[in-house]
């Protein structure tokens, strides 16, 4: 028999936490949970292997322990106003999101509100692109999203990027579409990194002082950002 211990109160990892319902519905993931368990699979939520259960119990009850564990400390952005309120890491603004909305679609209030607010999503990705769409449809007053990389080109160049490389050419997910249905314009902008962020007195988000960068390579090779100085 197979027993499968989950941290979380559902099953699914990100699957059922990490990405919106919008781009996954639950009951997809659900209906696998419900075919592994007739097969015989003991799902067991709200246990913390190491907390709530010991490795010594697990190796006492069970014939073969398998690790299949994510990583959940995020990658901070150590830069002067990280402390400041409002400021979250995209996880947790996604989990709670989609926690509160299986729980009760948001009607308990146990989520990241971006309502009316001027948001700005640092870094792109899939990631990026949930959490302007999130944004979105919590009715936030405007989303703008910054990336570090340059902008991709519209079609592949085949002198850099060769196949069977896998194509880099810029494509406009579903938060950006939404974006750009809504506000006009593509949410993104790229070659900007942020330097720091300004509080008010009340110690909440007043605004984000960004620079212009350039990628360069140096004596070892290594690509890394050089601010753009301005005349």
């Amino acid at each position: 028999m197979v027993t499968v211990y989950e941290r979380a109160d559902r099953i699914g990892g990100l699957l059922m936490y990490g990405i919106p319902n919008m781009k996954l519905q639950k009951e997809l993931v659900q209906r696998r949970v419900d075919l592994l368990a007739d097969e015989g699979i003991v799902f067991v939520t709200n246990t913390e292997v190491g907390k709530d259960i010991s490795v010594d119990q697990l190796e006492k009850d069970f014939d073969a322990v398998v690790l299949c564990i994510g990583a959940t400390v995020p990658r901070d952005l150590p830069v002067e106003g990280r402390e400041l309120n409002g400021i979250h890491f995209a996880m947790d603004f996604l989990k709670a999101n989609t926690k509160s909305l299986l729980d009760s679609e948001h009607k308990d209030g146990n989520f990241i509100n971006a309502a009316g607010k001027n948001v700005v999503v640092i870094g792109g990705g899939d990631t990026g692109t949930d959490c302007i769409g999130t944004s979105l449809r919590h009715q936030c007053a405007s989303a703008i999203q910054l990336e570090i990389m340059p902008r991709p080109p519209e079609k592949r160049e085949e002198a850099t990027n060769p196949w069977p490389q896998w194509p880099k050419r810029l494509l406009v997910d579903y938060g950006q579409k939404e974006a750009i249905a809504i506000q006009g314009q593509d949410p993104r902008q790229y070659l900007v990194m942020t330097k720091k962020i300004e509080g008010d007195e009340q110690g909440n988000v007043k605004a984000v002082h960004t620079v212009d960068i350039t990628w360069e390579k140096n004596d070892k090779g290594q690509m890394f950002p050089q601010e753009v100085r301005r005349q």
